[in-house]
Formats: C-alpha cells, sequence, structure tokens
C-alpha cells in the first residue's frame, strides 16, 4: 500500500511542478487541481487523513476558484476558510495534523489573488513546510516533489518577473 502511495505521489508532484510553471492562472488551477486529487489519494494511503481531507478541500477550491466571478469575491476565501477551519476540526489528530490546515488556508488565500506572483511565492514557502510533514508521514516521494516544487517556484518566479 505504501508503495502505491508513493507512485501516486510522483505523478502528483509532475501535476503540481507542471502547474507552478504555467503562466495562466487557470491553468495553474486546472493542474493543481488533479495534482491535489491525486495527494489525496495518497495521504489516505498513508493514514494521513487530515491532510488527505485538505487537499479534497483545496481540488474543490480550485475548481471553484476558476470561475471569474467567484475569484472576484471576498466570499470564496471566507468560505473555503471556514470549511477548512470546520474539516481540520473533525480530522485533528494532533499538532502534526495542523499542518495541512495551515497549509490549506496559505493556499486558498494565495490561489485568490489574481496576479500569480504571489500564488507562487505561496506554493515555495508551503512546500518547505510540507517537507516536514511529508517526513512523518513517510510520504518520501513527495518531499523529492517539494523540493523540485521550490525549485519550480524560483524559476516561474526568475522567469515571469517583470
Amino acid at each position: 500500500m505504501n508503495f502505491v502511495a508513493q507512485i501516486i505521489g510522483v505523478f502528483a508532484i509532475s501535476l503540481w511542478v507542471i502547474s507552478i510553471q504555467n503562466k495562466s492562472r487557470d491553468k495553474i488551477l486546472m493542474f493543481q487541481f488533479w495534482s491535489n486529487i491525486l495527494y489525496m489519494i495518497e495521504y489516505a494511503m498513508l493514514g494521513a487523513y487530515s491532510a488527505s481531507v485538505m487537499n479534497l478541500t483545496s481540488s474543490v477550491r480550485c475548481l471553484v476558484f476558476a470561475k471569474k466571478d467567484v475569484s472576484k469575491s471576498y466570499l470564496g476565501v471566507l468560505l473555503f476558510s471556514l470549511i477548512i477551519i470546520l474539516l481540520g476540526v473533525f480530522t485533528y489528530d494532533g499538532v502534526l495534523s495542523l499542518i495541512p490546515i495551515f497549509i490549506a488556508l496559505i493556499y486558498t488565500i494565495s490561489s485568490w489573488f489574481k496576479n500569480v506572483f504571489w500564488n507562487r511565492v505561496f506554493v515555495i514557502v508551503s512546500a518547505f513546510i510540507w517537507i516536514y510533514y511529508n517526513l512523518r508521514v513517510c510520504a518520501y516521494i513527495t518531499i523529492v516533489g517539494n523540493v523540485f516544487e521550490i525549485i519550480s517556484g524560483i524559476i516561474s518566479l526568475i522567469r515571469y518577473r517583470k
């Protein structure tokens, strides 16, 4: 089961890194949608249920925020933040389970921004935090992916700087 979870993590990583290299906010959100679906499955297989539920929530958020009218409203950010906190209460399993909740909140705020610069910055910061979490839940392949996220995020910041 752990081996299969690691393989799913490889595909999730690939989609996430591709998302960071896109210039279009809509394409970024669509790649992140599919990546979050795969991460949800990986974390569920590893017994990291808080991370699994947060990735499910994040995948839905990506679809909703891809809609132009929703992305202009504070209501979307507030609604998803509330959902994340409520689901976080139900999936709480010690201090470690707070990390995916915190990161889901960061991604919610960053994906709401129209300027993808901030999305990339938050992805880089979150990747550093995910490294610790993934080490603790034995998502070893995903740690390699987090390093690629950081590198890819820095490259995309340089590539698309204005």
